[in-house]
């Protein structure tokens, strides 16, 4: 019996003993290869999901170029049976009239469903393109 060998209460050697340890390490590197394959499991799944945000993200990116696209997008409208190209969107009818040329002193009227409709300078109107709009002189006005 060497000196690195255990006994059991009676005084005999434990066979085998030698080989417990590298049975011990056997289970630390089974469990760190567990640990590595898990590892390896989550860094796959971490990829897919880069991916995936990257996917999301380049669509994002493109959603808001069109967006910004549209936002700037120039159309044409009609005032006075003159072709006027402006941006779509909404504007105040006073800074529509401006934009277009018209006097701040007349009264614009947009040409909707076949009518005439008066637009009052601090109305809001959404610009989306092909418009009609005929300008005049105030009437109404008290003396």
């Amino acid at each position: 019996m060497n000196a690195d060998e255990l006994v059991n209460p009676k005084g005999e050697a434990v066979p085998g003993i030698e080989n417990r340890a590298s049975d011990c390490a056997d289970g630390a590197v089974e469990r760190a290869e567990e640990h590595v394959r898990t590892a390896a499991a989550e860094v796959r799944q971490a990829g897919a999901e880069l991916e995936h945000a990257e996917h999301d993200l380049e669509r994002a990116e493109a959603e808001l170029e069109e967006a910004e696209a549209d936002r700037h997008h120039k159309v044409e409208v009609t005032v006075d049976r003159s072709p006027k190209c402006v941006e779509a969107g909404e504007y105040t009818v006073s800074a529509f009239k401006e934009l277009v040329g018209v006097a701040a002193d007349r009264e614009i009227d947009i040409l909707k469903d076949g009518a005439l409709h008066p637009l009052e300078d601090n109305a809001k109107i959404a610009i989306h393109g092909c418009e009609v709009f005929v300008s005049h002189a105030r009437t109404g006005g008290s003396s």
